[in-house]
Parts: C-alpha cells; sequence; structure tokens
C-alpha cells in the first residue's frame, strides 16, 4: 500500500506540488510527454530554498490572463491521450474549483469563469500532479495541517484577503494552523490539489521510501519556501484501514434527548454515512450518557461532522481510519402478489452464509398493499428458497 504524505509547512502551490513529486521520484520525461499533448514545453530544475535542494517546475508557455469555463478545460483534458485515471483526477480537481467559486459568486457551476486558475500554467500543474501521482503508483494522500496567514492577494475581482475565499472553502475538512506569516501561502490551485487528492484522516504508519522538495517562487529568508512529500509503504491493518478509504467518527454525549439523537442518526445517514449508530456509555463524573458513531468515507467527513456540530451536542469529535471486512454479495429479486423485492444474499467461499430482504423494498410494499411487514419478508424469504 503506497501512502503520499504532503507537508505543506511553508504552503503550497500547483508547481510547488509538482515539483515535489518529480524530486521525490516521478518520472519528469512522463510529465513533459503529457503535457506535450497540451502544446506546453515546460521545466523542473534543481533550485535552493533557504539551503534546501528543492525542485522549480516552470511552465515554458507564456500566456496572458484567459478566461475559461470549466466546460472547455474538461474538454481539453479529456482530448488527450492521457492515462483515464489521469484525466479523472486531473477533472475532479477542476471540478472542485469551480463548485467553491461557484458557491463564493453564488452562480451555478456551469456559469463560472476561471481567471488565473484558468491559466495555461494552472493546467499543467493540476495534470501534472496527476500524472506524477499516477507514475508514483500512490495508493492514498494525506496531508498535514495546512498554514494559515494573513495579508491580501490581487485577483481578478480585485484585492481579496489570504487566504482567498475559494481556497478557505477548498480547504473544509482539512486541518489548519496559524503560520504567523503575511501573503498567499496556499493557492487556489494547491487547495483544489489537496482537496481533490489527500484524504482528511489520520495518517497510518508507513515506512518512508523516498523524499521530495518542490519550490515556490518566493525565496524569503527565515524559512525554506518548499512543500515537502514523503513517499511510503503502509503494511498490516494501517495499509488496510488506508485501502478501505472508510473512517469512524465518534463523540459522547450527556446532554442530548432521545429526539435529538434520534434526529441525528437520521441526519448523519441523510448525508451518506455508510451506518450510524447509538451506544450507551458512563461518562466522567459517572454520568450516563450516549456514544454516537458514524461510519464514513474520506468526502462524506466534513459533511458528517456538520451534523454532528450542527445536530448534537458535542464540542469535538474524534476520528480514525478503520479497515473493513466484507462478505461478498449479490441482490435476487423475487417476484411477490404486491410488487418486487430484492434480496442481499451474502457468501462466503462460495457458500450462502447471509440472506436478507431489502427493508425499504418490503417496507414500501406493506404500505403499499396493507399487507403486514413480517409477512411481506416472510414472504420474499420463502419466494428465495424456492
Amino acid at each position: 500500500m503506497r501512502i503520499l504524505l504532503i507537508e505543506p509547512f511553508a504552503g503550497i502551490a500547483g508547481d510547488m506540488f509538482v515539483g515535489a513529486l518529480v524530486h521525490a521520484g516521478a518520472p519528469f520525461a512522463a510529465v513533459e510527454a503529457g503535457l506535450a499533448q497540451l502544446d506546453v514545453a515546460v521545466t523542473c530544475e534543481p533550485v535552493l530554498r533557504c539551503g534546501v535542494t528543492a525542485r522549480k517546475f516552470r511552465v515554458r508557455h507564456e500566456e496572458g490572463l484567459c478566461h475559461r469555463g470549466l466546460a472547455t478545460i474538461l474538454d481539453l483534458i479529456g482530448k488527450t491521450a492521457l492515462p483515464d485515471r489521469v484525466k479523472a483526477g486531473a477533472s475532479k480537481t477542476f471540478r472542485l474549483l469551480a463548485e467553491a467559486e461557484a458557491g463564493i459568486h453564488g452562480v451555478g457551476v456551469d456559469e463560472v469563469h476561471f481567471h488565473e486558475v484558468g491559466a495555461v500554467d494552472a493546467i499543467c500543474d493540476i495534470v501534472g500532479a496527476a500524472i506524477c501521482l499516477d507514475a508514483l503508483d500512490v495508493d492514498a494522500v494525506y496531508c498535514r495541517p495546512l498554514p494559515l496567514s494573513t495579508g491580501s492577494v490581487q485577483a481578478a475581482h480585485g484585492r481579496l484577503p489570504v487566504p482567498a475565499p475559494a481556497t478557505l472553502e477548498l480547504l473544509k475538512g482539512h486541518r489548519t494552523f496559524d503560520s504567523g506569516l503575511e501573503g498567499e501561502l496556499i493557492t487556489p490551485t494547491g487547495a483544489a490539489l489537496v482537496a481533490a487528492w489527500a484524504a482528511p484522516g489520520d495518517l497510518p504508519g508507513f515506512r518512508p521510501t523516498a523524499i521530495g522538495y518542490g519550490a515556490g517562487d518566493r525565496d524569503p529568508e527565515g524559512y525554506p519556501n518548499v512543500c515537502r512529500v514523503t513517499v511510503g509503504e503502509a503494511e498490516g491493518e494501517a495499509a488496510e484501514a488506508a485501502a478501505t478509504g472508510l473512517f469512524e467518527l465518534v463523540c459522547d454525549v450527556d446532554d442530548a434527548t432521545p429526539q435529538v439523537l434520534g434526529h441525528l442518526l437520521g441526519r448523519l445517514l441523510d448525508v451518506g454515512a455508510l451506518d450510524a449508530t447509538l451506544q450507551p456509555v458512563v461518562m466522567k463524573k459517572n454520568r450516563p450518557g450516549t456514544r454516537v458513531s458514524a461510519l464514513v468515507r474520506a468526502e462524506v467527513i466534513p459533511a458528517a461532522e456538520r451534523v454532528l456540530f450542527r445536530e448534537g451536542t458535542t464540542l469535538g469529535v474524534r476520528r480514525r481510519a478503520v479497515a473493513r471486512t466484507e462478505l461478498p454479495r449479490r441482490s435476487v429479486a423475487v417476484a411477490l402478489e404486491h410488487g418486487t423485492v430484492r434480496v442481499k444474499v451474502g457468501e462466503l467461499g462460495g457458500e450462502v452464509v447471509h440472506v436478507a430482504p431489502e427493508y425499504e423494498d418490503c417496507r414500501a410494499l406493506a404500505e403499499k398493499s396493507g399487507v403486514p411487514l413480517r409477512e411481506i419478508i416472510r414472504q420474499a424469504m420463502e419466494k428465495w428458497r424456492r
């Protein structure tokens, strides 16, 4: 299980990320050949940043400020002969960027026209990063806390605070810290790459095998303006947990009513939790309480945590990557007098070990026909056995 860890202690931009990936072993020839399909020439040269050797990724094709819609960019990427994983990753990054911009400006995604991020250099950063990650055969990406700064930056719509609104929107669900520095440390492109590729959960244990540093344009005194990446191998349970992409969110509460807790479980399932449960616990000061747990995929973490904070009474949520063993399953449709019910069939080594009619199918038929739910379930099981 190959893990990539992003350490953006001085920030992250698209060129810094690509430079770091190349320094860590991604073949620059693959990046060069892939971006040649976009009629763009690039370089990646060694540089020093505060005494640290890094790689500086540059786009040699110069283009003035251009305005491109999402559809145009996706079409540009789609017409290349790049691997499907590369095109999918690059397209996802731009979609996230478009959704963030649309939310900030109060328009539809199709109405968003990229300015700085639509220029050739940003397209090369995003596609180049996807090429590198594919070449490194990375299975999971994690990111250390991202540095927040103060100041402002000149954008197409005027001066904006940093992080820029779209940048901050893209960082939802990821941990941050106050860097104490002024100026833009995280660009919209850098934030979009983190949002598209990095899981917001805790890093599993792994063995580092390669390290790379990517340089930014500036060379300030006092700290190296670089982004570091580490490639490594996760093993055992850590590898299993990383491979599933599943996380358990847990919080304990002693001041929520049964009505609130019941509603909370429903809302967790509404936003995409795979499972949600309540468990009685004894908390500090010997108070009886309730443990709320939700099993979610990485992309659902921000929405699920928002539900726990907004709909529940907790002040903190614990999160951990989990491994899960699943039975191979199939669905068999059985025809009953009042309609069709799907039956889930789980198998272990080719042997059927679990059979259960789909509850929602049975409930819908019971409501429609007036037949008791338990009778619908019995009929579905009997029909399946036949």
